[in-house]
């Protein structure tokens, strides 16, 4: 540990100065951002051994021994950039903004990401570049939108349009996760029933077909051997995952490869248009709000049209875009390269006629959204009698064959 002497402004304006003790200078400087204070100068002391415990629980106290886990969650990130939006809208300065964002109360991970921020900041970056130096916590639209927004002068607005989109987000994966609790359970409950057949049921029963010299009837001699071949069975899944695993990288390496697959996503009878529609809110959320935050138009579109995952129908906006700077309207292209439903395209054709076309294109985002959504709880409400019947299904088969079994002990016994 060292020592180092600092001279700083407090939040409130006032020179300070002090020491603290960090294992190297970047930490001090990040302690001191922590603790509110905006460094000017950080040295370190000659001697280190006249102070060295004077200020024992600074990292302690800023959460700093957690910043190996710095991945904020989808609730946590929605709730950062909904209080920075606020804070921000309210002409509260940026730096003091993010002060305010790692001051008491806030988790270890949010204190050590504001902190990071606001050294960026004070180097001299934008927002977006700082957070683009964090991909693994804020995603590439959450970027894209809000460096349009500090482009136009509309940070604050770009901050809440993202905040709420985020929300958005988070209240469907929320309604996803509690569709799928059921058939969790269910799936759950089923497997214990057939560990218990296979682990418990099927070896007592063996015994006694060997020792008749008669095979178990049916599946039940092929499941008699899991119980002493589950290493072999484990260690060849193993293989095949790592094979699998291997495939599937070079798979993803191959853009033509990946270009392929994505358009075979799209032909597929039900999953092709849920696919399709979450592109296309996709687009149109991050053009809409990019033209809401005075992007211009041009850029903002092809901003949004980066934004897409699907390969191949980032190529077909792709070229829809590009018809646009020939002089027709963003709603024909998008109409005569078939990319979003009919009653979508009229919204965007009474944008463009009436000046509205940046809410226009947020509307559309928002109803796709809701489609994809209800579509989704629709897929996950007809999972569950599914389940239940396939599951049900094996199951009893499985009973039955046990319960055969058990019958002819009867006929084992007379012979």
């Amino acid at each position: 540990m060292s020592t180092f002497q600092y001279r700083a402004y407090t939040r409130q304006g006032v020179m300070t100065s002090g020491t603290i003790v960090a294992d190297e200078l970047d930490a001090a400087i990040e302690a001191l951002y922590g603790s509110g204070l905006t460094p000017v100068m950080t040295v370190r002391c000659a001697d280190n051994e006249s102070v060295s415990a004077t200020h024992p629980t600074v990292r302690d106290a800023l959460g700093l021994r957690w910043a190996g886990s710095k991945r904020l969650g989808g609730k946590e990130l929605s709730a950062f950039t909904t209080e920075l939006a606020s804070l921000v809208s309210s002409g509260v300065p940026v730096d003091a903004s993010f002060r305010v964002l790692a001051g008491a109360g806030a988790s270890p991970r949010r204190i050590a990401l504001a902190n990071g921020l606001l050294k960026d900041i004070l180097a001299g970056l934008q927002m977006s570049e700082a957070m683009s130096r964090r991909p693994e916590i804020f995603p590439t639209d959450y970027i894209a939108i809000l460096a349009g927004g500090e482009a136009g002068g509309q940070t604050a607005q770009a901050l809440t349009l993202i905040a709420e989109m985020l929300a958005r987000r988070v209240e469907i994966r929320n309604k996803i996760r509690g569709s799928l609790l059921y058939p969790a359970i269910l799936l759950v409950m089923s497997l214990m029933s057939i560990g218990v057949i296979v682990f418990v049921l099927i070896p007592n029963l063996t015994p006694i077909f060997s020792d008749a010299g008669l095979p178990l009837p049916g599946i039940l001699a092929v499941l008699a051997d899991l119980p002493d071949n589950w290493q072999r069975l484990l260690l060849w899944s193993a293989v095949a995952a790592v094979v699998g695993w291997i495939a599937y990288r070079r798979i993803v390496g191959d853009e033509t490869t990946m270009k392929k697959l994505d358009h075979l996503k799209c032909r597929l009878p039900v999953l092709g248009p849920l696919v399709q529609r979450r592109e296309a809110s996709q687009f149109a959320r991050s053009a809409g709000s990019l033209v809401e935050a005075r992007v211009p138009l041009m850029a903002a579109l092809q901003t949004a049209r980066s934004l897409v995952g699907n390969r191949y129908l980032s190529a077909r906006y792709g070229e829809a875009v590009s018809r646009v700077p020939e002089g027709r309207a963003l709603s024909q292209v998008l109409e005569s390269m078939a990319l979003l439903p009919p009653a979508m395209i009229r919204l965007i054709a009474v944008g463009e006629e009436t000046g509205q076309l940046a809410k226009m294109l947020v509307r559309v985002a928002s109803n796709l959204e809701s489609e994809v959504q209800g579509r989704i709880e629709q897929l996950v409400g007809l999972l569950t009698p599914l389940l239940t019947v396939g599951i049900g299904g094996l199951v009893g088969a499985l009973i039955l064959q046990v319960m055969s079994a058990v019958l002819s002990i009867n006929n084992l016994a007379y012979q």
